[in-house]
């Protein structure tokens, strides 16, 4: 792995249901946690201590002949062990993301076939587009970063906006007018949930007085708007392989995988090159500037004592997933 600092970042991003078990790590001794395919930490097994003997342990008092231990790896190598099971497991995630991906696309090409009246020919090309799509995926092995570098590159394709690309130049007057109407109605409805999304996250935390809440989701709305045309243009990788998994990679709306491409550049574009030790300092002042614009947003609408809970929430919480980024960069940083 030439660059592990790099591709260590953009694989966790991207694997973390996956399970970071090729992620060089110092042999400090204590037990590891590795993350399995369900999402959940496995069972931690400390090693064993002079306090703990085991059942190969000798009985006190008497001299023990300690069979010869074979050689460990050098510290910060990946084992075979670990290698094999790093790939199976994101052969696992993968397809289930693929699962993911085509039931999501193909219900997508069922409501465009009924709104826009679309004919045979015109779904079968939407659908041939999805399995040429899906297709590119189910080879890749992400534990290679040339792999990787290709599944970021086709993720780009796979979205809405391309989906409807294919039907360029086939619909009639008549639907082209419906697929307006469509895109309008599927626009509106993604920034009414994001609005609303962000106003139960603020309802947890906050209680607003009378007229409130209505102040505060028309200014929700503005933001949401923004915040979809920040994800056209910097679609969120990572959660390709988390949604529907209870794992949100941007859980306050601060577009943080734009925040990380605009320090780092494109993911799909890094290759060699060591890690640069102020990308961290610049992602996190980037995030902080965005948490002081949220919380400016709403002082009109907020007091004091509101508004202070609302900046401590995100602060603490809103990083999500990437706060784990941002620490394993500082590690990389430091080395």
């Amino acid at each position: 792995m030439k660059n592990p600092a790099i591709f260590g970042v953009v694989m966790l991003v991207i694997g973390i249901a996956i399970g970071w078990v090729v992620k060089p790590t110092p042999d400090t001794g204590k037990p590891s946690l590795a993350v399995v395919s369900s999402g959940k930490p496995a069972a931690l097994t400390p090693p064993p201590t002079a306090s703990q003997p085991t059942a190969e342990s000798p009985t006190p008092g008497k001299r023990a002949i300690r069979p010869t231990e074979a050689p460990k790896p050098a510290t910060g190598t990946p084992t075979a062990e670990q290698m094999d099971q790093a790939k199976a497991m994101q052969s696992q995630m993968a397809k289930k993301m693929v699962e993911r991906q085509r039931q999501k696309f193909e219900q997508q090409i069922d409501s465009l076939t009924e709104n826009l009246s679309l004919t045979e020919v015109q779904k079968s090309k939407l659908s041939g587009w999805l399995d040429e799509r899906l297709k590119s995926f189910e080879t890749l092995d992400l534990t290679d970063p040339s792999s990787s570098e290709k599944f970021m590159e086709e993720s780009k394709l796979l979205n809405d906006e391309t989906l409807q690309a294919q039907l360029a130049g086939t619909l009639s007057a008549e639907q082209q007018t419906a697929l307006t109407d469509y895109q309008d109605r599927e626009h509106r409805g993604k920034v009414d949930a994001l609005a609303l999304k962000n106003l139960s996250n603020l309802q947890g935390i906050i209680r607003f007085e009378d007229g409130q809440r209505d102040k505060v989701y028309e200014i929700l709305s503005e933001g949401a708007e923004e915040s979809l045309a920040n994800k056209s243009k910097t679609p969120d990788i990572g959660s390709m392989f988390t949604e529907g998994m209870g794992i949100e990679m941007d859980p306050y709306g601060l577009d943080l995988q734009q925040a990380m491409t605009e320090v780092m550049g494109d993911p799909a574009q890094l290759k060699n090159g060591a890690m640069n030790p102020d990308m961290t300092k610049k992602v996190r002042e980037i995030v902080a500037e965005r948490i002081d614009a949220k919380v400016e947003r709403l002082r009109p609408i907020l007091n004091d004592k509101q508004l202070e809970a609302y900046r401590t929430e995100l602060q603490t919480k809103g990083l999500g997933v990437y706060g784990t980024v941002l620490d394993s960069m500082d590690k990389a940083s430091n080395k």
